[in-house]
């Protein structure tokens, strides 16, 4: 037998790893590494924390449980949530493949279960605690090591094949999120929640947060409060109260209110008896509860709004279409509250009659100008603050997740119209705006921010307002399906992309100080939902 033929006759296609450095780096949310391209393959484990890996531009979360593998000639990026550190290992390698089958630049991968992550940690550790040894037989054995390693990760990911994807768990857990509106009144632990998710507990945690933007308890304290408060506002007795939404103790239930709300449930009914006022109101009824008003009579259309129907349930109704001002007379009004002009010929030979549009002023404006009628500047501000607070939160979680230069637009179509809504009250469009600084297309931007409601628009119109981001109502879904049919249509960014957004009437009729935060959560949740699935 001729040794020299063997490779030639008996040869067996090469692969193997060249492991040419590891280490262990902690960063916090000034340590974001920017744009490079690498050199060497490089693996990221992360044993704590979490952030975003950004590889030809494609967005891939940085998690537990998750190792991430890149090639070499890719550019990358990693940036840090601004709430937590991240602590990592980053090990640079070189793939020996006479086949060259590693081409893409990540190398799919999947959430592993805690044993086997752990197992991958511990050998990482055990190469870093061997790697200066001078003895050839043990560096021999570091990269045997390290070979076992690759073998593990590469294998575990693409033997894969009937376990939850991280796209179907970010889907459970949505639909888990949705589950707990009804349940708010019940002992429920993340344990429990997990088991469901058929997750770690850990891994729950973190897809929790990144969902709901808090934790678990503190989600389900804020669900127990709003319902607790229609519960105190409707009459009910504290203990009762308190076991409707889940608390045996009745002073643990009044510890935790006035952590939440900063005021006893006692001083919260008191402050809400002490504002009823005899208004009458046909205009901005958001505004006025939250600046803890109780008007005695509101339009029925303002009573049914999708965030105050719950507060709004004690409240005398009166029929604003048709405008009947014989009925509102008998209510013998103290003031009644407009927003425009035709009310206001109707209703002021009856009591002091105040216009406050919302077509005219951002709702921040009118909450500050309706806490100077009323005396509540202070509440106005504290109003404000909240909402700063929570969309400088969101802003954060928006991070590296848009590029800076995406615009939005927020569209409606009717049966006989299509409406764009620029930064004051319509569909949402404050939040995104002046609440979370998005940009807006250069036509809504000129013609309509800081300017005017909504426009009215043709359908011709709608590819010069429509961003890279489109928010839409649609009230006529036959028109709707039509238009969505054009090529047109087809061809703007935003649909291209996979970026429209259907966001439902009842939610976004009106902008209140009350309804704004739950629409942000929808709004945020819409995004980073997509943009999870894009990446």
């Amino acid at each position: 037998m001729d040794l020299t033929h063997l490779k030639t006759r008996y040869g067996v296609p090469s692969i193997y790893y060249e492991l040419h450095g590891l280490a262990l780096q902690h960063l916090s949310p000034n340590d974001d590494i920017p744009p490079q391209t690498l050199t060497t393959e490089i693996m990221i484990v992360v044993e704590e924390g979490e952030g975003l890996l950004i590889c030809d531009g494609k967005i891939h979360e940085l998690q537990y449980g998750v190792p991430l593998v890149m090639n070499a000639g890719h550019t990358v990026e990693i940036q840090i949530n601004e709430e937590t550190l991240l602590s990592a290992w980053l090990v640079a390698f070189t793939l020996h493949d006479s086949e060259h089958r590693m081409s893409p630049a990540l190398v799919e991968t999947r959430e592993m279960d805690t044993a086997g992550f752990r197992s991958i940690l511990q050998r990482i550790r055990g190469i870093e605690d061997r790697r200066m040894v001078q003895d050839r037989k043990q560096r021999v054995g570091i990269h045997t090591q390290f070979q076992r390693l690759m073998s593990m990760v590469l294998k575990d990911t693409h033997e894969y094949e009937g376990e939850v994807s991280s796209e179907h768990t970010r889907a459970n857990i949505s639909e888990i999120i949705s589950q707990l509106k009804g349940r708010y009144n019940e002992e429920i632990t993340v344990e429990d929640l997990a088991a469901q998710a058929r997750i770690s507990k850990r891994r729950f945690t973190h897809w929790f947060r990144q969902l709901t933007g808090t934790n678990l308890s503190d989600y389900m304290t804020t669900l127990r409060m709003e319902h607790a408060k229609q519960l105190l506002l409707r009459g009910g007795r504290m203990k009762e109260v308190a076991t409707l939404v889940g608390y045996r103790d009745e002073y643990y239930f009044n510890r935790r209110f006035k952590q939440m709300e900063g005021i006893s449930p006692g001083q919260f009914i008191l402050n809400h008896r002490q504002s009823s006022s005899n208004i009458c109101v046909m205009s901005c009824l958001g505004h006025l509860l939250a600046l803890g008003i109780r008007p005695a009579a509101v339009a029925k259309n303002l009573s049914n709004e999708h965030y105050l129907t719950p507060l709004s349930a004690s409240f005398h109704k009166v029929n604003s279409v048709p405008l009947d001002p014989q009925e509102i007379s008998y209510l013998q009004p103290e003031m009644i509250l407009v927003g425009n002009q035709e009310e206001y010929d109707a209703l002021s030979p009856i009591a002091p009659t105040y216009i406050f549009s919302q077509n005219d002023h951002k709702p921040f404006v009118l909450l500050q100008k309706l806490g100077e009628v009323f005396g509540k500047g202070p509440e106005a501000e504290k109003v404000m603050k909240q909402y700063e607070r929570k969309t400088q939160r969101l802003k954060s979680r928006l991070k590296g997740v848009i590029k800076s230069t995406d615009t939005f637009s927020v569209m409606e179509i009717r049966d006989d119209s299509i409406y764009v809504f620029g930064n004051y009250w319509c569909r949402g469009a404050y939040n995104l705006y002046d609440g979370l600084g998005l940009q807006a297309p250069e036509r809504v931007q000129k013609e309509l921010i800081d300017r005017q409601a909504y426009l009215m628009i043709s359908e011709e119109q709608v590819t010069s307002y429509a961003g890279d981001h489109l928010f839409l109502t649609v009230l006529d879904s036959e028109r709707y399906q039509r238009i969505s049919n054009s090529v047109w249509w087809q061809e703007m960014p935003a649909v291209r992309q996979n970026q429209v957004y259907m966001t439902e009437y009842t939610e976004f009729a009106v902008t209140d100080p009350i309804s704004m935060p739950y629409q942000l959560d929808t709004q945020m949740k819409l995004i980073l939902d997509r943009q999870m699935s894009h990446s």
